[in-house]
């Protein structure tokens, strides 16, 4: 071999295992125990690129991490402003935050390793495998092999030249390749920095998300709190009617009747068509104080039809009609029955005997009809399954024949368009498909029927108000809606002394034995028999248990949020006096004049000066 040969590559071979001897075994793996120095040098540069592959990698990652960040962030703005989010949400978004700054964390530890390892990369990179090992010899640097200093021909200005352009020829070519890596090490920089503040950014939406779940928290404490208060006052309510019910037993039958008749019977739902609308009459003295019912003929549970109504009206489809009025959705059965028993009739097709269904006018909306149809075919669905015939009057569902035969145009779409269509859940569930026409404005399990959902926009926006619903609130005096029997008092005020009378009344009641209890009816004896004490007489029974009142100057009511009258306050010439909801209702019933009645749970006074 010729001298310069052998000294080129002595030379470059020692250059090399220096090189490689200074570089942590980190970098290059196992390439140094490759003996060949091409092979050697293929495999640092295969390392290189695996290096650049996950460093471009890691780029994208910051990428794809910051666009799941900006749609939590987003996704936490909308929770924020609806503040209508679930728990298993919250979850859900932590879930994410900690699958992002996981990852954050695994490429911050990659990112802070891969600036030592570009300092490698330079020397071995640019120095070695770049510049030598993936040359060939023929090139600017044989030359200066090829000129070595043991020819003894080489003259003194020959070999400075050539040391010259070898020195040159390192110089540029480390200057570009540092000029690269600088390039390099200035993306890293770069996305460290974005690593950085996408961590910093994610400890701010970790901040929004507490946030939210404390509002959520408190949100839901305070419903947990409200509805503790609502199980407690219905208990109370319950112990109230229990108690009640006891005193009633124990009442006369002339007493039973009257109470009876104004607690109100008759039609539970709107029927075929619907009733006109009615005025209270002005009252024919002042001051006057007449007491105004919330719904009639209702037993709070299920569907209320004029509330559908209003709803209808308010743009609301008839599956949110029925999810809000039964907690569920409209489910549509495979194996619904093709007949159903009706009492009277026998086996009848069931779109047939829906048809017939006189429960709600057919000009209603549309909507409004499609939910009469589907709680009609639930409640029936029951009877049909337990091979059970269903009547055809207010004890179960109001059918017609005739109707049946020929249905209306707007009825028989609502039923064909939802055929087969009934409320999801449990047929035996109280309260299932089960409708009236008038609920006041709260529903039980369901609670207020308004546009807020709550008391505080009752009653002005109460749906069955929007509805239209003559029986929403009502003064009445007539033995029933469509019957105006009046018992010879055709209004329903009471001045101040007959408003003194009932807070009388109230004590005997509280306080007397059960002979004079037994005098607690109304004055006017025409319509109702029996023996009643006169004004004058109660008040004087009155007094003998402490306060005799001779009138009333102002009524006020409380309203409890289990969607009852919970207290009836009066100012009298006795001072102030409080008498619970219930018991109020019940003696006032028992004493007012004729048929003037309170015929609902929930209700309030007015007093005309």
């Amino acid at each position: 071999m010729p001298t310069s040969k052998i000294i080129k590559t002595s030379l470059l071979i020692t250059f090399v295992f220096l090189l490689v001897a200074l570089l942590p075994q980190t970098v290059h793996g196992g390439c140094s125990e490759i003996e060949d120095d091409d092979d050697r040098a293929a495999c640092y540069g295969d390392k290189m690129e695996d290096k650049q592959e996950e460093y471009e990698s890691t780029s994208k990652k910051l990428d794809d991490l910051r666009d799941k960040k900006d749609q939590i962030s987003a996704t936490i703005s909308g929770y924020q402003s609806e503040l209508n989010v679930t728990q298993a949400q919250i979850d859900e978004l932590q879930a994410q935050i900690d699958e992002i700054s996981q990852e954050l964390t695994t490429i911050t530890e990659n990112l802070t390793d891969r600036r030592g390892k570009l300092i490698e990369k330079i020397k071995l990179r640019n120095l070695v495998i770049r510049n030598y090992s993936k040359k060939s010899f023929r090139n600017d640097l044989e030359l200066f092999f090829s000129l070595s200093p043991f020819k003894t021909d080489l003259t003194g200005f020959q070999y400075s030249s050539a040391s010259y352009m070898i020195r040159k020829y390192l110089t540029d070519d480390a200057a570009k390749w540092i000029y690269i890596l600088n390039s390099e090490i200035g993306t890293f920089e770069e996305d460290r920095w974005e690593a950085q503040n996408i961590i910093e950014e994610l400890e701010g939406t970790q901040n929004q998300l507490l946030t939210l779940k404390y509002n959520l928290d408190h949100k839901k404490t305070s419903a947990q709190n409200e509805f503790g208060d609502l199980e407690n006052k219905e208990g109370d309510y319950e112990d109230e009617l229990f108690d009640l019910q006891t005193q009633i037993s124990e009442l006369s039958s002339k007493q039973q009747s009257i109470l009876d008749a104004k607690y109100g019977t008759g039609t539970g739902s709107v029927g075929d068509y619907e009733p006109p609308a009615v005025e209270t009459p002005d009252p024919p003295f002042e001051p006057a104080f007449a007491a105004f019912s919330y719904g009639a003929y209702t037993h709070y549970k299920g569907m209320s039809q004029y509330g559908a109504k209003g709803r209808a009206k308010d743009g609301k489809d008839y599956e949110d009609i029925i999810e809000f009025y039964y907690g569920e959705d409209v489910e549509e059965k495979d194996d619904f029955p093709d007949e159903i028993c009706v009492q009277g009739y026998g086996d009848m097709d069931f779109q047939d005997y829906l048809y017939g269904l006189a429960e709600m006018p057919s000009s209603w909306d549309s909507d409004a009809l499609k939910a009469q149809a589907i709680a009609g075919r639930s409640y029936a669905y029951r009877y049909a399954k337990k091979d059970l015939c269903i009547c055809t009057d207010q004890g179960c569902q109001v059918f017609l024949k005739s109707k049946s035969d020929n249905p209306p145009d707007r009825w028989k779409d609502a039923v064909d368009d939802t055929e087969d269509k009934i409320i999801d859940g449990s047929t035996d569930a109280p309260g299932y498909g089960w409708y009236s026409s008038t609920a006041g404005g709260y529903i039980e399990n369901r609670g207020w029927d308004t546009d807020c959902g709550s008391s505080s926009c009752w009653p002005d926006d109460a749906y069955e108000e929007e509805g239209g619903s003559p029986w929403f609130r009502k003064a009445w005096y007539t033995k029933s809606y469509n019957d105006n029997s009046n018992c010879g008092r055709a209004h329903p005020w009471l001045d101040e002394e007959e408003m003194a009378d009932i807070v009388n009344a109230w004590v005997v009641w509280t306080h007397g034995s059960s002979s004079e209890r037994d005098h607690i009816s109304p004055v006017t004896t025409s319509c109702w028999g029996g023996d009643p004490y006169s004004i004058s007489e109660m008040r004087d029974k009155a007094d003998n248990y402490g306060d005799g009142y001779e009138e009333v100057y102002s009524i006020d009511v409380d309203i409890s949020n289990g969607g009852y009258t919970s207290q009836v306050t009066l100012q009298t010439n006795e001072g102030s006096v409080s008498i619970d909801g219930p018991t109020f209702k019940t003696v006032y019933n028992l004493r007012a004049p004729s048929y003037v009645a309170i015929r609902s749970r929930l209700f309030d006074f007015e007093k005309e000066d």
